[in-house]
């Protein structure tokens, strides 16, 4: 096999130690822009690509570690490179979250903005997509286009 799955789509920690192959289509691509994300990546928001627990599948497990970031998001990163390779959501047993900086091949679109209430204040949406906020992070927002 190539290292990718069925889709063509596949997850590479930057030196190659870890990797995943997917053998469904994402469920979901969305950008999210809460405070935690931002740290994590270091950018204005971070890109997730969803699939199904069962479609990956991951070689390379010995240089993973995990971070609990919260009572319920536990971190999946290379212990070697230190790239984030997957997220595991106890709300969300069956889907693995997954940075799209780390695929290789082309996901779908991002089809919506989450959490743009605690959004970088420098950082402008500048597209139509849907915008979800309030507390949650979930709740349709009316931020308007190219707000900060």
């Amino acid at each position: 096999m190539d290292g990718t799955g069925a889709t063509g789509l596949s997850v590479r920690c930057y030196c190659a130690a870890v990797s995943i192959a997917a053998s469904a289509a994402p469920k979901s691509v969305v950008n999210c822009h809460c405070g935690q994300c931002r740290r994590l990546s270091g950018a204005a928001f971070s890109t997730w690509v969803s699939f199904p627990r069962s479609a990956l599948a991951v070689t390379g497990r010995e240089p993973l570690s995990a971070f609990q970031a919260t009572a319920n998001v536990r971190r999946h990163f290379c212990r070697n490179c230190g790239s984030h390779v997957f997220t595991e959501d106890l709300r969300l047993p069956q889907i693995l979250g997954v940075p799209a900086g780390a695929l290789e091949g082309q996901p779908p679109p991002p089809s919506a903005h989450y959490f743009v209430d605690d959004k970088a204040a420098w950082h402008g949406l500048c597209d139509d997509l849907p915008r979800f906020g309030g507390e949650s992070g979930m709740v349709p927002a009316t931020t308007p286009r190219d707000s900060r």
